[in-house]
């Protein structure tokens, strides 16, 4: 589980600024520092999604780039999760960037906010977005989500009470389960490597969702969809870039290794599976650090 989140601001005129921490369990040791954020910072600049390991934390964390008026303030922000050694990132990919887009509704109007002001919003955005979405889609904190929207709708207008109605009957009947019951199969069966299966339960699920007017959970799960069917392609182009490193091995031509090497890293990176890409980047890190001493002593010769 998370132990917290962060925002980083990233203004036009000026440097980066540390918008506000939310610690779930009280505060822990962790701030953002010049080097860490240079890090984050290089990082980002070549992928939507890093890991970062430091200590005993992983940082899993999302550059989001702002539209509309936000733009002409800020670039974007990044956000990022604490995680633990043995959380799975991945299982954050849909979550951590539906948190960050969460910040751009107007009404908010972040860049107005004092740090307090922006830390209760981050603690509510924490809380609603970047909590793992299994837990989310329990039924009964499902069924709890939709209670809240009809009490919104009830005291609108004659429309919004009639969907209210509706609402409420489609819960009575256990509409809500199924919810969770797709998530699941999809979950299960993405782990049998059934791609485009679980993307289909995936979507299912986002399709009820969107029917019990839960947009946010129906938004989350519809990415999830749109990620599993890309997995494949993904994985093949992957395995081409290593293959064409180790031919390139085999042919001693160490410049087309490492930058295979390098590319396979960063499909990895998109694929969020950040063992895969620490194992590729480090083999082109050592063939290009190799490269660079043969072609100096050929050029000594």
């Amino acid at each position: 589980m998370p132990s917290g989140c962060f925002v980083i601001l990233l203004p036009t005129d000026s440097d980066y600024k540390v918008m506000g921490y939310y610690f779930k369990e009280g505060k822990i040791d962790f701030e953002i520092s010049n080097d860490l954020f240079l890090r984050l910072n290089l990082n980002h600049s070549k992928n939507e999604y890093n890991l970062l390991k430091i200590k005993n934390l992983q940082i899993f964390s999302y550059l989001h780039n702002f539209k509309g008026k936000l733009s002409r303030s800020a670039s974007g922000i990044i956000i990022g999760l604490l995680l633990n050694e043995n959380d799975k990132p991945e299982k954050y990919r849909s979550s951590l960037k539906e948190g960050a887009e969460a910040f751009e509704i107007p009404s908010l109007n972040i860049l107005k906010k004092s740090s307090e002001e922006f830390e209760l919003i981050l603690k509510d955005i924490y809380l609603e977005h970047l909590e793992p979405l299994i837990d989310i889609l329990q039924p009964e904190a499902l069924k709890e989500s939709i209670i809240n929207i009809t009490k919104f709708m009830l005291s609108g207008e004659k429309k919004e009470r009639k969907i209210a109605q509706g609402l409420l009957e489609k819960i009575e009947n256990g509409e809500h389960i199924k919810i969770s019951e797709n998530y699941k199969l999809a979950e299960k069966t993405i782990k049998t490597f059934e791609y485009e299966k679980a993307a289909k339960f995936y979507n299912k699920a986002a399709e009820i969702a969107e029917s019990l007017y839960v947009m946010d959970i129906a938004t989350s799960l519809k990415e999830k969809g749109d990620f599993s069917r890309r997995i494949p392609e993904l994985s093949k182009e992957r395995e081409r870039m290593v293959q064409e490193a180790r031919n390139a091995l085999r042919n001693e031509d160490f410049h087309a290794a490492y930058t295979s090497y390098r590319k396979a890293s960063d499909i990895s990176k998109k694929l969020v599976q950040f063992e895969k890409e620490e194992e590729y980047r480090l083999k082109s890190k050592a063939l290009e650090d190799f490269y660079k001493i043969d072609q100096k002593y050929r050029q000594n010769k």
